[in-house]
């Protein structure tokens, strides 16, 4: 069977936002589609911007080493997919390819990408605006929002709530968190840019609610006044939720309690994903220029590639993410519930104004949050 990176289009279960890749990545992967070789483009690798599209040729009798960048908490996940992608493109292209993961906090990800201290082939994190950092430092070309469907984004988890067992405070909406008395625990959203998923899934919820910014405010304080002070980072948090045991519910996302409810917090928590909650969408993109310099980018391009296939997003809803397969979901209905999920970019007006207006200093979290 030839690689092909337009496989994965078949069987998606919406079109929000699609992208498509650039006319000369078309031709590129009917090059492959004909003669069952490398691509023979040509990257451009002067100026200031880094190439987007154009992939130099792969000699596949060569063996390959990728570095990946994620997200913390997703080691398990991507050692899975990691395994899998080297048996899928040695399938594909014949081509052996090794590969090391680095798994991080997405800001510290982006900033140890941008002082070249992590020569990360592969990026996956949490904000898209991270990525947007590290195409301004003219190590992604531009476009890589539109290089695939979902604005980049192969498959996506929701805000949620972890509880004690036994749920014995009866938490299920965003509103029960801002209830007097109720021990939140919390990750800072400006320290740590993952958590901004969590603080925007609330201001999104109450927005959509009533319409009114105010009540939203309102809401959303009432929330993080419920938090005795903002963790570092998520590891942080939940040490205090299940080593201290401070807390009635950690916010987090429906992946990560999951994936601690059937590990090392089994039988202790319990998930809660409230009937109206926000969808938390990791992106992914090559970091074009250190690929290029790797000679590895058709490689790095062909892992992103695989991300949007059915056989890696199913190994992605074993470790708790939803997928962009109706197929797949439907295999793993019983662990995600229905629910009415709202998107940044649909429901709220996307991460430039959101990081402008929430997280910059002085901005409308720290006055929402009071916690400075």
């Amino acid at each position: 069977m030839l690689y092909s990176p337009l496989s994965y289009r078949k069987n998606r279960t919406t079109n929000r936002h699609p992208g498509r890749r650039a006319a000369a990545f078309l031709l590129i992967a009917l090059s492959i589609a004909l003669s069952g070789c490398s691509s023979s483009a040509n990257g451009d690798k002067g100026g200031n911007a880094a190439p987007s599209e154009a992939i130099p040729s792969s000699d596949y009798s060569k063996p390959a080493k990728l570095l990946i960048a994620s997200t913390d908490g997703t080691d398990d996940l991507y050692k899975d997919l990691n395994a899998d992608f080297t048996s899928y493109w040695k399938e594909n292209t014949g081509q052996d390819v090794s590969i090391e993961q680095s798994a991080a906090p997405s800001s510290k990800q982006l900033e140890a990408i941008n002082n070249g201290q992590l020569k990360a082939d592969l990026a996956v994190l949490g904000v898209g605006t991270d990525l947007d950092a590290i195409q301004a430092k003219g190590l992604i070309g531009e476009g890589w929002q539109q290089r695939y469907d979902y604005i980049s984004s192969p498959y996506y988890t929701t805000v949620a709530f972890a509880v004690r067992s036994g749920n014995p405070l009866g938490i299920k909406e965003w509103e029960d968190l801002a209830k007097p008395g109720i021990k939140l625990v919390a990750t800072d959203p400006k320290s740590y840019t993952d958590a901004r998923w969590s603080y925007a899934g609330a201001w999104a919820y109450a927005l959509n609610k009533d319409g009114d910014e105010e009540a939203a405010k309102k809401l959303v304080h009432s929330i993080y006044a419920n938090a005795a002070e903002l963790d570092a980072d998520l590891a942080a948090s939940e040490a205090k939720f299940l080593e201290q045991g401070t807390g009635d519910v950690l916010l987090t996302t429906e992946a990560e309690a999951l994936r601690l409810a059937n590990t090392t917090a089994q039988g202790k928590i319990e998930v809660i994903v409230p009937s109206v909650t926000l969808t938390v969408e990791p992106v992914v993109s090559t970091v074009d220029r250190v690929a290029d310099e790797h000679g590895v980018r058709e490689a790095a391009a062909g892992y992103a590639d695989y991300l949007f296939t059915e056989r890696a997003q199913t190994i992605a809803s074993r470790h708790y993410y939803r997928s962009r397969f109706a197929s797949v979901n439907e295999q793993f209905a019983n662990l995600f519930p229905e629910r009415t999920l709202l998107t940044v970019d649909d429901n709220l007006t996307g991460w430039e104004d959101l990081n402008s207006q929430h997280f910059a200093d002085g901005g409308l979290f720290e006055q929402l949050a009071g916690k400075q």
